[in-house]
């Protein structure tokens, strides 16, 4: 699902911005006449509804429902243990989604770890590594130093390892052999699992759903018609709802009426925001104020779930985008195309070039050295309107489960 196409204006509403153009692997995306804010690109037109043209939803439509029905069937089997669930030794505190696409998972995971790190607790964080070069279990960080490279380790477990200075974290597709395996060589007080909801193999003692804030739950549809990965009864399996980008557009009376319908009477539900706190000059610069460019032409570019989020953050602090290139989510650049993305931010008029952290970890790290332009990450911070209340309840499973 992470390849499906991206289009502009996917919703009951056309974007008159039309769908951008391509060139090789990037879609070159034109700023829509109907966006808010100078030069964002952003359309107010992309609903929930992922792109699927009319003519192709009746052919879909059958194995659209074959699809569901497996969701549903997988979920009840491990309900009624029929497929077993197993459990580590420490507790376990899972978050994950209901929908494919970025939610934000990785600033809270990140989040998360350092607040319960700020307590003396020692994480473990495990992950699979989506879209990793590497094979088996990879041992990303053992708390001290980082141990592979950003193609090994994948690009999102790795910017964990980054941001979270004492935390260890393993990628491997077997999460409970991982968690296994540490447990025989280090102490461990709580679990981390990243990008964990669906992994029902793997016991939890916690399970934390985020719901991105600008998603409406009444349009949501299961893919390939939206992007639900499963039916919205899932809120039920969650012992937690994390409300995300709560800073833009948000009914927060529709999302909590949704726990209310879908989830366990009296689930918890906390809102979020991300907000851009600082600008990291590559390679290896120190952090410039967010607001740093603002006022400055710029070129941008990402290779996110949902990169309309990336440039309204840019316009945000002023930053007046004159280009825009998207690629795929994860996309690993080459030296090749970096040289071309600095080319095209010069000709079109940009005194720098900005992307994201997670892009930053997959950018060709020799090809950075020589730039004639700046490149700058945006670095993400995850806020949590009601702290003290999720830290209580995330102490009150790391420090109270005990597994017999």
């Amino acid at each position: 699902m992470k390849n499906r196409r991206r289009g502009v204006g996917t919703g009951p509403r056309a974007c008159p911005g039309g769908n951008p153009p391509r060139k090789g692997n990037a879609r070159i995306s034109i700023t829509c006449p109907a966006a808010t804010g100078a030069g964002t690109g952003a359309c107010p037109y992309v609903s929930f509804r992922m792109f699927l043209p009319p003519i192709a939803q009746p052919i879909v439509y059958l194995p659209a429902r074959l699809y569901e029905w497996a969701v549903r069937g997988r979920i009840a089997l491990y309900r009624r243990g029929v497929f077993a669930t197993r459990r580590l030794g420490a507790p376990v505190i899972s978050v994950g989604n209901l929908t494919v696409g970025g939610t934000g998972k990785t600033p809270c995971v990140a989040f998360l770890a350092r607040l319960l790190g700020e307590e003396g607790l020692a994480v473990a964080i495990l992950s699979r590594g989506y879209r990793r070069a590497s094979r088996g279990r990879v041992e990303v960080s053992d708390g001290r130093e980082i141990r592979c490279s950003p193609a090994e380790a994948g690009d999102e477990p790795y910017l964990l390892a980054r941001s979270c200075p004492g935390a260890r974290v393993i990628v491997d597709s077997d999460r409970y052999a991982a968690g296994r395996w540490l447990e025989e060589r280090a102490r461990v007080s709580v679990f981390l699992l990243d990008d964990g909801f669906q992994h029902l193999r793997l016991g939890r003692d916690l399970n934390l759903l985020l719901w991105d804030g600008t998603d409406r739950p009444a349009e949501a549809r299961m893919v390939p018609f939206g992007r639900l990965r499963e039916p919205l009864g899932g809120f039920a399996r969650a012992d937690a709802v994390i409300v995300t980008r709560t800073d833009e557009r948000t009914d927060r009376a529709a999302i909590q009426a949704a726990v209310a319908r879908y989830g366990r009477p009296g689930t918890p539900v906390f809102f979020a925001a991300h907000d851009v706190t600082s600008l990291v000059r590559l390679p290896g610069g120190e952090p410039l104020a967010s607001d740093a460019l603002a006022g400055r032409p710029v070129a941008a570019f990402s290779g996110i779930a949902r990169p309309d989020r990336f440039h309204q953050d840019l316009a945000q602090r002023g930053m007046r985008v004159r280009l825009r290139r998207d690629f795929e989510d994860h996309h690993r650049y080459s030296p090749e195309e970096l040289r071309a993305l600095v080319r095209d931010a010069a000709s079109a008029g940009a005194d720098a070039l900005v992307t994201t952290e997670k892009d930053a970890a997959n950018l060709p790290q020799e090809a950075l050295a020589d730039l004639p332009l700046p490149l700058h990450a945006a670095r993400i911070a995850f806020r949590v309107e009601n702290e003290a209340e999720l830290r209580r309840l995330l102490l009150a499973t790391a420090r109270n489960v005990i597994h017999l």
